[in-house]
């Protein structure tokens, strides 16, 4: 009985210490990120961080060869926002770029790739160097056609702010954050990826057919439908999942270590996957949770 108690006190300990590392590492680099109002670089170069010229263009779609088909992105300290109108084209402003920053935007055949330059120096016990993140305003914003299908899509992104909205991924979807606020609204995925780091991720109006979530130590949001699988892997922060559906089309197994499961209001453990298993036959859809210290909290709609 002893030894179960100090493993138990052993493990809080270790989360505790993960905690206050995520919260250095957040606080490092949000602070950074979103509460500077000016650009101050540590460089040799001096004229890297001079703010260039606004960058506007746009991209017409006239053709089926022109149809996008990809979209790749790349980023770190800018915001980036995604978002649709009702143009066959590509339109996309780029505001307060400087060199450190370089970001851009290119179409090249089927593929929209937006990018920025690599500025990153980990630390394995801090995350990214204090003096090296650097202050940014940079906005990148592209408009594609409304309703648009991409075939696959790959977002990585460092200490940025990210909007996505209003478009379909046929194929593959990969979402992987590392700190910042990241909103995901009207997005529908197939073979979904997602990682997400520090800040808060948000997924409103969503659908999205097999998908794997793994978070990190900030605040998962998710409010839209689930498809066939479900894979959740919790870290230290909490998910909130709001699924459009019954709970009894779904099949649930859940194995929770410290941390906390509830469905529909009920807390959850490895016993309540183990019920819910005898109905796998009649259900539908599957999710399956491993939790560890943080806090999920699946409910549905029906």
């Amino acid at each position: 009985m002893k030894k179960r108690i100090t493993a138990a006190f052993l493990i809080i300990g270790i989360g505790g210490i993960l905690v206050i590392i995520g919260m250095m590492m957040g606080g490092s680099v949000k602070k950074a990120f979103y509460k500077s109002d000016y650009e101050e670089w540590n460089m040799d170069d001096k004229h890297t961080n001079m703010v260039q010229p606004a960058d506007i263009h746009e991209v017409q779609l006239t053709s089926n060869d022109s149809v996008l088909k990809q979209l790749k992105a790349d980023i770190s300290y800018v915001t980036l926002r995604i978002e649709p109108h009702n143009k066959q084209s590509v339109a996309y402003s780029i505001t307060n770029n400087t060199k450190r920053v370089d970001a851009s935007v290119q179409v090249e055949g089927n593929v929209l790739t937006v990018s920025t330059k690599k500025n990153r120096n980990w630390n394995w016990f801090l995350g990214w160097h204090r003096d090296e993140i650097g202050r940014s305003k940079t906005v990148i914003t592209v408009k594609i056609p409304q309703n648009t299908l991409f075939d696959t899509v790959d977002i990585n992104t460092g200490a940025a702010s990210l909007t996505l909205d209003g478009f379909t991924a046929t194929q593959r979807f990969i979402l992987n954050t590392g700190a910042g606020e990241v909103n995901i609204n009207n997005i529908t995925a197939s073979n979904v990826n997602i990682k997400t780091g520090v800040g808060e991720t948000v997924f409103r109006n969503c659908s999205f057919t097999d998908t794997e979530m793994h978070t990190g130590v900030g605040e998962t949001v998710f409010d839209g439908k689930i498809f066939q699988n479900l894979e959740i892997h919790a870290g230290i922060g909490e998910i909130d999942m709001r699924i459009n559906g019954k709970k009894d089309d779904y099949a649930i197994d859940i194995t929770s270590g410290i941390g906390s499961v509830s469905v529909n209001g009920a807390s959850g453990s490895g016993l309540m996957g183990n019920i819910v298993k005898e109905n796998q036959r009649t259900a539908l859809h599957t999710i399956e949770v491993k939790a560890g210290i943080g806090e999920v909290n699946i409910n549905f709609t029906e």
